[in-house]
C-alpha cells in the first residue's frame, strides 16, 4: 500500500508531489493524459498567462514583468515534472474507500493507498449552452477550448458569447486578426492593469486580495461569479473592446433560424466591470493609506472613458454574415469517477477548506477551495504545502 496517490499531473497535482516529496512522503502522481495535458490541448496561439512571473514562483526563474506564453508554461511544467513520481497515460476509474485507505481504480490496474489528493481540476470540461444546438448548421462552433486563432475561423464576422477572462482575450485576438466581432457579454469585473504607480495587480496582492477566503466575503455568491478580467500586460475591459470595433450585445436568450436575440444586460455588464474596478481602486486607496506610503495620485484610465452602446436586440447572422460562433462559456469537471458519497447533487466534489468528508482524501486546484487564489499558480503551492502537512499528520508517522 503506497502512503499517497496524487490524481492529476497539471500545475496542481505537480505542487502537490513537490510539497510531498519534501516531507518524505511517498507517492505516485497518476496522469491520464500526459503533463500539463489541458495546458497542452485547451490554449489558443496567443495565448498568456494574465498573472506576472513574481506571481508564478512554481513554474521557475522568470523575469519578475513576464507574461509566459502557453507553450513556455507546459515547457516548465515538463521540467517541474521530470523530479516528480508521475506516470502518464493512466486514467483512474474509480476512487473508493477501502478500510482505513483507498482504491484507485486505473487503467493499469488498482492501486491501495492510505491517502488521496485529487488535483484534477474543476476547470477542463467545456460548457456549451442549449441554445448553441439551434444554430444553423453552417455556422461553425468552437468553445474556448477548442479555439487557436482567427485563421482556424471561416471566414466572415465572428459572434463571441461570453465577456468574460477567456471571450475579452479571443475577442481582442480576433479584431486583431482583421475580423468584424460581435460580443455577447456578461457580467464580469475587470481590475485596472495599473494604478498609483504600480501594476494595480501588485497592490491588491499586498492588500490581501488573493487571499481572501470564501469566509471573508460578505457575499458566498461572489465564488459563483466569474473571476474578473485581468489582461497579460495591459487593461482589458468592454468599453475598450468596443472602440476597437466590437459590437457590444446582451446575452443570447433565443434563436430561431437564423436570428438571435439578446437581452438588454450590456449597460449593466459594463456597469459591473466599472465597479469592480471602482472597488479595487478603493482597496489600494485604503492600504496606501493605513500604511502612510508615498505613492502618486490616481492616474487617468481610458478604460473608465464614456463609450457610446447602441447594442443590437437580435442579430440575424446571415446578413451580417457571421460564419462562426466562439462560445466563451466557461468549463466544469469531471468528477464522476469519485464514489457517489464524495459529490454533491451538482456533481462537485464536497469539501471543507480542501478537505474531503472522508478521512485521508484531499482536493487541489478547485475556485475558492481555500482561498481566491486557489485555482491559479499563485495559489497551488501554499495550498498543496497545507495539503502535504495534513496528509503527514493523517499517516501519522508511517510515511515512507
Amino acid at each position: 500500500m503506497i502512503d499517497c496517490v496524487v490524481v492529476g499531473a497539471g500545475p496542481a497535482g505537480l505542487a502537490a508531489s513537490v510539497a510531498l516529496a519534501g516531507r518524505g512522503i511517498e507517492h505516485v502522481v497518476l496522469e491520464r493524459d500526459r503533463v500539463a495535458g489541458t495546458w497542452r490541448d485547451q490554449r489558443w496561439d496567443s495565448f498568456r498567462l494574465n498573472t506576472v512571473g513574481w506571481m508564478n514562483v512554481m513554474l521557475g526563474g522568470q523575469a519578475p514583468d513576464a507574461y509566459a506564453g502557453g507553450p513556455e508554461v507546459v515547457r516548465r511544467l515538463e521540467r517541474l515534472a521530470a523530479g516528480c513520481p508521475v506516470r502518464e497515460g493512466v486514467r483512474v476509474a474509480r476512487l473508493a474507500p477501502a478500510g482505513d485507505g483507498w482504491t484507485v481504480a486505473t487503467d493499469d490496474g488498482e492501486l491501495e493507498a492510505r491517502t488521496v489528493v485529487v488535483a484534477t481540476g474543476d476547470q477542463n470540461l467545456p460548457r456549451v449552452p442549449a441554445l448553441g444546438r439551434r444554430l444553423p448548421g453552417r455556422v461553425a462552433q468552437v468553445h474556448t477550448a477548442g479555439y487557436r486563432g482567427p485563421g482556424q475561423l471561416p471566414d466572415g464576422a465572428v459572434l463571441v458569447v461570453g465577456s468574460a477572462q477567456s471571450g475579452c482575450q479571443i475577442a481582442e485576438d480576433l479584431l486583431a486578426g482583421g475580423r468584424r466581432v460581435v460580443l455577447a457579454t456578461s457580467p464580469a469585473g475587470r481590475v485596472p492593469f495599473r494604478y498609483r504607480g504600480r501594476e494595480a495587480i501588485e497592490w491588491l496582492t499586498e492588500a490581501g486580495f488573493m487571499d481572501q477566503r470564501p469566509r471573508d466575503l460578505p457575499d458566498p455568491a461572489a465564488m459563483r461569479a466569474a473571476p474578473p478580467i485581468i489582461a497579460p500586460g495591459h487593461g482589458l475591459s468592454l468599453p475598450a473592446l468596443a472602440r476597437a470595433g466590437a459590437t457590444l450585445a446582451g446575452r443570447p436568450v433565443a434563436v430561431e433560424g437564423e436570428r438571435v436575440a439578446f437581452d438588454d444586460s450590456v449597460a449593466a455588464n459594463v456597469a459591473a466591470g466599472d465597479a469592480f474596478a471602482a472597488r479595487a481602486r478603493a482597496t489600494i486607496d485604503e492600504l496606501i493609506r493605513r500604511r502612510g506610503l508615498d505613492a502618486p495620485p490616481p492616474e487617468p484610465d481610458e478604460h473608465d472613458a464614456h463609450v457610446d452602446l447602441d447594442p443590437p436586440a437580435a442579430l440575424d447572422l446571415r446578413a451580417e454574415e457571421v460564419g462562426a460562433v466562439v462560445w466563451c462559456t466557461g468549463f466544469t469537471g469531471d468528477f464522476s469517477w469519485l464514489d457517489p458519497a464524495l459529490v454533491g447533487a451538482d456533481g462537485q466534489p464536497w469539501h471543507s477548506d480542501g478537505a474531503a468528508p472522508a478521512p485521508g482524501l484531499w482536493f487541489l486546484g478547485l475556485r475558492w477551495l481555500r482561498r481566491r487564489c486557489s485555482a491559479i499558480l499563485l495559489g497551488f503551492p501554499g495550498d498543496a504545502a497545507w495539503v502535504a502537512g495534513a496528509v503527514e499528520e493523517h499517516l501519522g508517522g508511517r510515511a515512507g
